[in-house]
């Protein structure tokens, strides 16, 4: 199956309880590993979140798969969310969602896109390694940026966590 069959379209806020599911959902993965008991037992994103910033939902043979919301902040486009349904990881919808953020960005004409997210496993860090995403320079993270991570730091362990980015093409 090719991400041909993915369509995006823009979040509708009568949906919002069934995302706040599918994140739930997302976040089974974890269940086998140690030390992310923590995530799996997480309250699942706030509404408000989906208002805040611009939210796309991928839909996937039919059915929501999963769904990206990003904001722009310090010159860059901040990914605050990206979740794919944990029965259709491995389609290519994370992929897709993540590149119309990229265009987002570029169009924006801001420097790229950011995210904080966890060092380990494969489906965090490692994936967004893979398609282009590198440490983003301490001098490059701007006050709203801090604020997020500061925020982030008084409920995770920010040993595990990094913040990536991918810059803008020239």
């Amino acid at each position: 199956m090719t991400n041909t069959q993915i369509i995006l379209r823009p979040h509708d806020e009568a949906e919002t309880e069934d995302l706040r599911q599918l994140e739930r959902a997302a976040h089974r993965r974890y269940l086998s590993l140690k030390d992310f008991e923590k995530i799996v037992a997480a309250p699942a994103i706030n509404p408000e979140r989906f208002r805040t910033g611009t939210t796309r939902v991928a839909e996937f043979a039919g059915r929501r798969a999963g769904y990206i919301i990003v904001q722009p902040l310090d010159d860059v486009l901040y990914i605050a969310s990206l979740m794919v349904d944990d029965g259709m990881s491995g389609k290519g919808i994370g992929q897709r969602l993540l590149a119309w953020a990229e265009d987002c960005a570029a169009e924006a004409d801001v420097a790229g896109t950011c995210l904080a997210t966890f060092r380990t496993p494969r489906w965090n860090a490692p994936w967004y390694s893979k398609l282009g995403y590198t440490r983003m320079p301490e001098a490059r993270i701007g006050p709203d940026l801090r604020a997020i991570l500061d925020r982030h730091a008084t409920f995770l362990d920010m040993t595990t966590r990094i913040t990536l980015w991918k810059p803008c093409p020239a």
